[in-house]
């Protein structure tokens, strides 16, 4: 409600330009989301390196601080910052983790009972600002192309590129499947993936 008040705002003034448009970080800061948001400002640091009885005891001050903690704001690290390259993985000891099914499902499962839906014909919200040869070359051999494993949806896949003499993958991007996370626009190593509001669709918030 408070970004259609400016955007009103900005169409009765006939003014969109960012003195207008700046009025709705102010009204979100000032509103009842904007105070709750702000006393949950330092969870994320506090469990930056786990669930350890440190991370417990600073969340629990945090709570009866209002957020505040031991020091206003805990540092913290852009998601990208702390993508590991190829070389720097330890080595995998066990199998990679199958759902039973039961208790634990595969990754379209899920999107399936989210109740996700896009009108396929309408334009990918999901842009890689990149050319698409960067995926297959540059992030394959440095990163291993993690949006593949990072999304909870499966919307980036790499796929063998049948136009490639090489036999080499290309990106396909299946935004259709797509949660709304953003997990890709924060995780993504290398900062190329946009994500845009899409013409209409998404999840069904109240089944998540």
């Amino acid at each position: 409600m408070l970004s259609a008040e400016t955007a009103l705002s900005a169409l009765i003034a006939d003014d969109s330009s960012g003195a207008v448009l700046s009025g709705y970080e102010t009204a979100l800061k000032d509103s009842w989301l904007g105070q709750e948001l702000y006393q949950r400002r330092n969870f994320h640091q506090a469990l930056a390196h786990g669930i350890t009885p440190s991370a417990l005891f600073h969340l629990a001050w945090q709570m009866l601080t209002r957020g505040r903690g031991k020091a206003d704001r805990y540092p913290i690290a852009a998601g990208h910052e702390r993508m590991a390259r190829k070389g720097q993985l330890p080595p995998r000891h066990s199998e990679p983790f199958k759902p039973d099914g039961v208790l634990t499902f595969d990754k379209l499962t899920n999107v399936f009972s989210s109740g996700t839906k896009h009108e396929e014909d309408q334009p990918c919200h999901l842009r890689v600002t990149v050319s698409p040869e960067h995926c297959a070359t540059t992030c394959a051999e440095e990163y291993g192309n993690p949006c593949q494993h990072f999304c909870p949806a499966q919307v980036y896949e790499m796929v063998p590129d049948e136009d490639s003499a090489a036999a080499r993958e290309k990106l396909q991007i299946n935004f259709s499947n797509c949660v709304h996370c953003k997990t890709c626009d924060i995780l993504d190593p290398y900062q190329v993936i946009e994500w845009v509001t899409p013409e209409g669709g998404g999840p069904a918030y109240m089944n998540l």
